[in-house]
């Protein structure tokens, strides 16, 4: 009885000091979950900038019009990836077209997009305040969403716009499947401050729309207990229980 009862102190001890090894090892850190927002209130939706050589100027900018959400998750230790990104579009287009179709001419539209990469997406660099992420070129982009134009004459949104006048239809595709992101900048609060995203070239590449990016930091996640902790602790409580067990028969 005393060989059985010497023998399951030793065990025990063993497994005490296997916990308490892992429990002192270095653990690669954990990930803390990061969300940006650039819908008002939480944050201040981005520019979207329409930029063509045939046009005088030939840059347009509509302040406020791409807001968002994105989700990463940050190591700490130079790797980003994006589990949720949500690009959204929103344009208003309402223009008095008299002096090149005559009186009484008009165009008005009104469409929300939103573009999406393949996700997770991986960059590299921080979120901390002042950091940036190198997000590089990212494939899969889809868009989904829906549009409306009416004009007059109405050929302004069948010829111009590429779309049927007066009626609500689902945006096209996205125009490529692949796109350069950039690098997103974060600044001294760890809000994103913005990229450049070109979401359609036109035109033989004479024309293009693009998005400036950006994102209220809005919260985050609580970092999960790494697994060889959770394994140390796990092992640590039921040697104990065993022992407590043990002691009391």
């Amino acid at each position: 009885m005393s060989d059985r009862c010497t023998s399951s102190r030793s065990s025990a001890a063993r497994w005490l000091a296997l916990a308490s090894l892992l429990a002192l090892a270095p653990l690669p850190a954990a990930a803390v979950v990061k969300v940006y927002d650039a819908t008002p209130p939480h944050g201040t939706p981005g520019t979207h900038f329409g930029f063509s050589t045939t046009l005088c100027p030939p840059i347009s900018s509509s302040p406020g019009q791409v807001q968002g959400q994105h989700v990463v998750s940050d190591t700490g230790s130079g790797t980003v990836t994006a589990t949720t990104m949500d690009v959204v579009l929103h344009q208003l287009i309402d223009f008095d077209t008299t002096s090149v179709f005559g009186p009484g001419s008009f165009v008005f539209g009104l469409s929300v997009g939103t573009w999406n990469p393949s996700v997770p997406a991986t960059g590299t660099g921080s979120t901390s305040p002042g950091g940036t992420v190198q997000w590089g070129v990212l494939s899969g982009w889809t868009n989904s969403g829906t549009g409306f134009c009416i004009s007059s004459p109405q050929t302004i949104c069948t010829a111009g716009a590429q779309v049927p006048h007066g009626v609500t239809t689902n945006l096209p595709d996205a125009n490529s499947p692949t796109y350069d992101l950039g690098t997103w900048t974060f600044d001294g609060q760890g809000d994103m401050v913005g990229t450049s995203y070109i979401y359609g070239t036109f035109n033989g590449g004479t024309a293009n729309n693009q998005m400036l990016i950006t994102g209220a930091y809005v919260g985050g996640g609580v970092p999960a207990l790494p697994l060889a902790g959770a394994a140390a602790l796990a092992v640590g409580l039921l040697v104990a229980g065993a022992r407590q067990r043990r002691s009391s028969r």
